[in-house]
C-alpha cells in the first residue's frame, strides 16, 4: 500500500538526524544506509541499524494511507534540515519513488522496498529496570574520552565495562574505560530498581554504543536500562535503542589501582592546572603531546618543546612537601581528565619518577583516574 502522511518538520528532524548517526557508516548492504518507515494511523515509526545498534523512534504524524518503506538517511536529514516549511509531506508514487513536499519545494526521492531491511531484535522487556538518564549520562561523560580507538591492539578496550557492586550497604554502578595508557572509572550510587539489572561477568558496550546511550539521555529524565547476553536495551515513551555488546576480557583495572601508593600526594588548583596544560600543549610535538613536570616544594613547573617552534614554560604554586619529582606525562591524557573533573583542589599520587599518576578530587565523589607516565 503506497504511504501518503503530513509530518511536524522539527518532530522528522530529530528523529532522522538522530538516524544519522547509526546509518551514515558504511556498510556492505546498500539498504543499510536507509531508514526504514513504517506508517501506522496516527504516526511514523522510523527503524535505522548497521546490524550492530539498532535504533527505533515513533512520532505523531497526520496520515491519509498507511504504508512501509526505506528511504536514504541522509538525503532525508538534508531535506528536512534545509527546509523552512512547519510541515513536510510524503505521498508514495510507483516503483518505491516518493514525492516530498516541503512548502514550495518538490522533491521526488527513490526509496527501496522493506524487504530486504533487517528485523529489529527482539528483547526482554521484564529484565528492564527505570534509571536516572542525567546519572548514566554522567557516568559516560567521565569515561567515554579513555576508552581505547579501534586501532588499538586489545580489541576488548574499545568498549567500557559497565558493573554494579554493593559497598557499606549502598548500591553503586560504575563505569571502566581504559585505552591502555590511562584508566578511568566512574562510580555513582543508585537508588531504587539497580538490584533488578541484570549484569554479565563481563559487560562490555562498545564505544559507538556508549556514544549512542549518550545521545538517548539527552533531554529525558528517566530511561529504561536492560543488560542481556549479547546487547544491552535503553527504552523512553516513544524511542527503542539496541546495542549488540562485545565481547572479551577487561584488564585487571583493580590490580593497577591497588599498586599506586597514596602517601605521597601533590594538591592542585584544577583551574590553573588546566589551564596551564592547555597553554604547554601548544608548543608539543603533536603524535605523544610530551610534556615534563618538575615537582619541588611547593612549585609545579610544566615544560614542553617543539623541534620546529620552540619551546614552553609555565610554573605555578602548589601543595607538596616529599621528594623533588622529575616526570613525563602525556599533555592530552591531563586535560581530558581535569575537563571533566569537578571541584576547585584536586589530589594527585605520585610516588616516584617512573610511577603512574592517579587524579581524585574531595569534591568528584567516585571519580578515579590514573595516568601512565613516558619516558622523555
Amino acid at each position: 500500500m503506497a504511504f501518503h502522511f503530513n509530518i511536524v518538520r522539527e518532530d522528522l528532524l530529530r528523529a532522522i538526524s538522530a538516524q544519522q548517526n547509526i546509518t551514515s557508516k558504511k556498510g556492505t548492504m546498500a539498504i543499510l544506509s536507509n531508514v526504514l518507515m513504517e506508517v501506522r494511523p496516527d504516526n511514523i515509526t522510523f527503524t535505522g541499524t548497521d546490524l550492530e545498534i539498532g535504533l527505533r523512534q515513533t512520532v505523531p504524524a497526520e496520515v491519509f494511507e498507511e504504508g512501509i518503506l526505506t528511504l536514504p538517511a541522509k538525503k532525508l536529514f538534508e531535506v528536512a534540515r534545509e527546509s523552512s516549511s512547519p510541515t513536510i509531506s510524503f505521498r508514495e508514487q510507483e516503483n518505491n519513488w516518493v514525492e516530498i513536499t516541503a512548502g514550495s519545494s518538490l522533491y521526488k526521492l527513490a526509496g527501496m522496498t522493506a524487504d530486504e531491511f533487517p528485523s529489529f531484535p527482539d528483547y526482554d522487556d521484564e529484565a528492564m529496570i527505570g534509571i536516572d538518564a542525567p546519572v548514566l549520562g554522567e557516568l559516560i561523560d567521565k569515561t567515554i574520552f579513555s576508552i581505547a580507538q579501534d586501532k588499538e591492539n586489545m580489541y576488548s578496550l574499545t568498549a567500557a565495562r559497565l558493573e554494579k557492586f554493593d559497598e557499606d550497604g549502598h548500591r553503586f554502578l560504575k563505569m571502566v574505560s581504559s585505552d591502555g595508557h590511562r584508566l578511568t572509572i566512574m562510580k555513582r550510587e543508585m537508588e531504587g530498581e539497580i538490584d533488578n539489572l541484570r549484569l554479565n561477568p563481563v559487560t562490555l558496550i562498545p564505544r559507538r554504543g556508549i556514544q549512542e546511550i549518550r545521545r538517548f539521555c539527552e533531554d529525558r529524565d528517566t530511561v529504561s536500562l536492560g543488560i542481556e547476553p549479547k546487547q544491552a536495551v535503553l527504552k523512553s515513551d516513544d524511542s527503542l535503542l539496541i546495542i549488540r555488546l562485545m565481547e572479551g576480557e577487561f584488564p585487571d583495572y583493580q590490580r593497577i589501582i591497588d599498586s599506586v601508593p597514596r602517601d605521597n600526594i601533590i594538591r592542585i588548583d584544577r583551574l590553573r592546572f588546566l589551564e596551564g596544560l592547555k597553554r604547554i600543549n601548544l608548543f608539543t610535538e603533536d603524535l605523544f603531546h610530551a610534556i615534563r613536570m618538575d615537582i619541588e616544594d611547593n612549585t609545579l613547573v610544566l615544560t614542553s618543546q617543539n623541534a620546529d617552534f620552540g619551546s614552553a614554560r609555565d610554573e605555578f604554586e602548589i601543595t607538596y612537601g616529599g621528594d623533588p619529582l622529575s616526570l613525563g606525562f602525556n599533555c592530552r591524557y591531563f586535560i581530558d581528565a581535569l575537563q571533566v573533573m569537578e571541584g576547585e583542589t584536586i589530589e594527585a599520587s605520585i610516588n616516584s619518577n617512573d610511577s603512574p599518576c592517579l587524579l581524585t578530587s574531595e569534591e568528584d565523589e567516585g571519580f578515579l583516574s590514573i595516568i601512565m607516565p613516558m619516558k622523555l
